[in-house]
C-alpha cells in the first residue's frame, strides 16, 4: 500500500513539472506586445578617446579626448512596434535644452528569447544620427536593458547602456501623475561634471533628502564632494510633475548660490523612483536617481 502511495505522488509531481516547466517559459516568451506601453528611460556612456600611452607620471589618469553622454527620455511603445516620445539629452559640451525634443522609434525586431532592436532618429544643432539598439526585454515586459549597435551620423564614437522601466501596460499614453505623485520624502543621489572654469571641470557626487509638500516645495539637506571639497548645508526647492509623469524640478542652495539649478526627469514605479538630470550650462553631465523613502503627512488630515 505505502509503495502505491509513493508511487501515485511520484507521477503527480512529475505531472506538476511537466505542465509547470513549459508555462514558465512560456511566460518569457516575447512579441511586440510585451514591449507595448510606455517607459521611463534613461541612457549614460561617453564617446571618450584615450590615450593608450599614457604618462606614467600621470597614472592611473589617461589623457585623451571625452564627451560624456546622458539623456532622460519617456516612449509609449504601441502593440505593433512603434514608440512616439520625448527626451532631453547632454553631450558634453552640446545641451539639448529645457524644452523635451520628441522623438519616433520603430521596433526592427523582436524575438521570442525577448531580444530585439530599436531604431530612431536624432537631430540636434550639428548632428543629424540615425541609431540603432540592442535591447533585452525581461520581467514580462517591465523592464529593458539597451546598449548601440550602429550610429550612421553624429558622433559615432558614443558608448552607452540604457534602463527602461515601465510606466503602464496600456498603450496610451500616461495621464496619471500629478502633485500627488512626489508628495512623500525621497533620497536623490546624482553624480555630475561641474564647470571650475572655462577650461576645466571636477567630478561631484551628492545626496539629498528631500521632504516633498502636496504642493510641489520641497526643504532638505544636500550632502555633496565636490572637487577637493565637502558640503552639509541646507537645500529647498519645487517639483512640479506633468500627467504624463515627467517632471521639472528646482534646486536652490542658498548658502552657496543665489539661483537654481534646474532637472527635468520621469517618475516610474507608481511615483516611488524617477530618473533625472540638470539641465544647467555649468553642469556638462549629471545623472540623477530619486527613490521615495518615506511618506510625509497629508495636510487634509
Amino acid at each position: 500500500m505505502r509503495n502505491k502511495i509513493t508511487i501515485a505522488a511520484m507521477v503527480g509531481l512529475f505531472l506538476v513539472c511537466f505542465v509547470a516547466v513549459p508555462a514558465l517559459y512560456a511566460k518569457e516568451k516575447c512579441s511586440l506586445r510585451t514591449l507595448a506601453g510606455t517607459y521611463a528611460i534613461y541612457e549614460k556612456g561617453s564617446s571618450s578617446i584615450l590615450d593608450p600611452n599614457p604618462n606614467p607620471s600621470l597614472f592611473p589618469f589617461y589623457s585623451g579626448i571625452t564627451a560624456p553622454f546622458v539623456n532622460v527620455a519617456e516612449i509609449t511603445f504601441s502593440p505593433y512596434g512603434v514608440g512616439e516620445g520625448f527626451y532631453w539629452i547632454r553631450i558634453g559640451a552640446l545641451n539639448g535644452g529645457l524644452d523635451p525634443i520628441p522623438v519616433h522609434v520603430t521596433v526592427t525586431e523582436m524575438n521570442p528569447d525577448c531580444t530585439g532592436k530599436l531604431q530612431y532618429s536624432v537631430n540636434l544643432p550639428g548632428i543629424s544620427a540615425t541609431i540603432e539598439e540592442r535591447i533585452i526585454v525581461f520581467d514580462e515586459g517591465r523592464e529593458f536593458r539597451s546598449v548601440p549597435t550602429s550610429i550612421h551620423g553624429g558622433i559615432d564614437t558614443l558608448a552607452w547602456t540604457g534602463t527602461g522601466q515601465r510606466i503602464s501596460k496600456s498603450s496610451k499614453p500616461v495621464r496619471s501623475c500629478g502633485s500627488h505623485t512626489a508628495h512623500g520624502t525621497y533620497l536623490l543621489t546624482a553624480e555630475n561634471l561641474v564647470a571650475a572654469d572655462t577650461h576645466t571641470a571636477v567630478a561631484d557626487t551628492l545626496f539629498i533628502r528631500e521632504d516633498v509638500s502636496m504642493t510641489g516645495d520641497y526643504t532638505g539637506t544636500l550632502y555633496e564632494k565636490i572637487g577637493t571639497v565637502s558640503v552639509e548645508t541646507p537645500a529647498l526647492g519645487t517639483i512640479t510633475v506633468n500627467p504624463d509623469c515627467s517632471f521639472t524640478s528646482t534646486l536652490k542652495v542658498p548658502e552657496f548660490f543665489s539661483g537654481a539649478i534646474v532637472l527635468k526627469g520621469v517618475f516610474f514605479n507608481e511615483g516611488k523612483e524617477y530618473y533625472a538630470m540638470a539641465i544647467d550650462e555649468g553642469i556638462p553631465y549629471s545623472f540623477a536617481y530619486g527613490k521615495r523613502i518615506g511618506q510625509m503627512p497629508d495636510p487634509r488630515d
